[in-house]
């Protein structure tokens, strides 16, 4: 187990990055292999994705707590109150201050006394479910390899960010997922549970919540709206609206809402952000040129187009880039239903080649 113990956090992340390059180029080439063996393709789609989830797990599960910026914060803020300041398992619900199934998480701290172990619980937590979701999201892997898609989404330059500084909000996102999925196979049952769950691990889980209900009560509205709003977001950020203008929002209470009326110094990068306008709107244009337009895809494009205008919205705030990652995330799902409809005679091999280069892009060119 000391394997990773050793590291800087910058030599952590790149063997993550080796890992994941090895992943990439290896997995995919024994796929091609099966391409024509359709149920030993299957078979080794996701064992070969259960061996990447049982490394990330660990990986990320036995870090020291100088690995994420968030790690050791999470250390002070939480686990040590829990471990020396309460007497009995009920009153860690008190002495947190947190989303509540985050505390009922942080709460195995009490009985256990063991900080990586209270990690290694929420890297289970979030990739067990991550796993649950994309094989949901492939059919299992009938619809299209479950094993890219997940890469996919590894490859996404927030998705270390998730998994080593903000916990809360990678809990959270990974319900979200499955919320999506359950609102697009039309399970309003398994979609309450779902956000319920999210939005219990992360109260900013309202925001995807009613981006899908506007999508879902309000189908009719053409695409050129969505697309109309995009462009008045991004020219009304420019000129310096944001949530941070609107008063009541910064007191409706909680942590979030109170960063949108933060006025002190801080490092982070404020104000209009072109670099993840341009990144946005390339992937935009890209799904809107290639897009088949079905039903499924159409929901995914809306909600793409809403929730980085609520992104675009945040750029005055700091950490903007936590409310970015609600956009992101769909970037991995439309990639997949585009390449899979659009090509799906070689659809192994055109994803292999696009995840190639959303791997590249991430994490060489624009977020080394």
């Amino acid at each position: 187990m000391q394997i990773f113990w050793d590291y800087t956090a910058e030599e952590y992340l790149d063997v993550y990055k080796i890992v994941l390059g090895f992943y990439i180029l290896f997995g995919t080439f024994i796929l091609k292999l099966l391409i024509s063996q359709k149920e030993s393709f299957i078979r080794n789609d996701k064992g070969i994705l259960i061996t990447f989830v049982v490394f990330l797990i660990f990986f990320v599960g036995i870090r020291e707590a100088d690995i994420g910026t968030d790690t050791s914060n999470y250390f002070n803020f939480y686990f040590i109150p829990v471990t020396t300041q309460v007497s009995s398992y009920f009153e860690v619900f008190t002495r947190l201050k947190s989303d509540f199934l985050f505390e009922v998480l942080m709460s195995f701290s009490y009985w256990h006394r063991n900080f990586k172990l209270f990690l290694l619980t929420v890297a289970i937590v979030m990739n067990v479910s991550l796993y649950v979701f994309v094989r949901k999201f492939t059919d299992f892997g009938k619809k299209g390899s479950s094993l890219i898609l997940f890469l996919t989404i590894a490859s996404s330059f927030s998705f270390m960010s998730i998994e080593i500084n903000i916990l809360r909000n990678g809990l959270s996102l990974c319900f979200i997922l499955l919320s999506l999925h359950s609102i697009l196979q039309k399970d309003t049952k398994k979609f309450i549970i779902y956000i319920i769950i999210a939005f219990l691990f992360h109260r900013t889980a309202i925001i995807p919540i009613v981006l899908f209900l506007v999508i879902t009560f309000f189908n009719k509205i053409d695409i050129r709206y969505y697309l109309g709003f995009y462009v008045v977001a991004i020219l009304a950020s420019l000129a310096g609206f944001g949530f941070h203008a609107i008063p009541f929002l910064s007191e409706l209470g909680g942590e979030d809402f109170q960063r949108l009326s933060y006025a002190g110094e801080t490092t982070y990068n404020i104000g209009f952000r072109h670099d993840f306008v341009l990144y946005n709107t390339f992937f935009l244009v890209l799904f809107l040129k290639f897009t088949n337009w079905n039903t499924r895809d159409l929901f995914l494009i809306k909600y793409f187009i809403l929730s980085s205008s609520v992104f675009f919205f945040n750029f005055y705030i700091p950490f903007s880039d936590r409310f970015g990652i609600y956009s992101w995330i769909i970037i991995p799902l439309l990639l997949f239903n585009t390449i899979n409809e659009a090509f799906p005679a070689r659809k192994v091999f055109i994803s292999t080649v696009v995840l190639i280069g959303f791997f590249i892009l991430n994490k060489i060119i624009l977020f080394p």
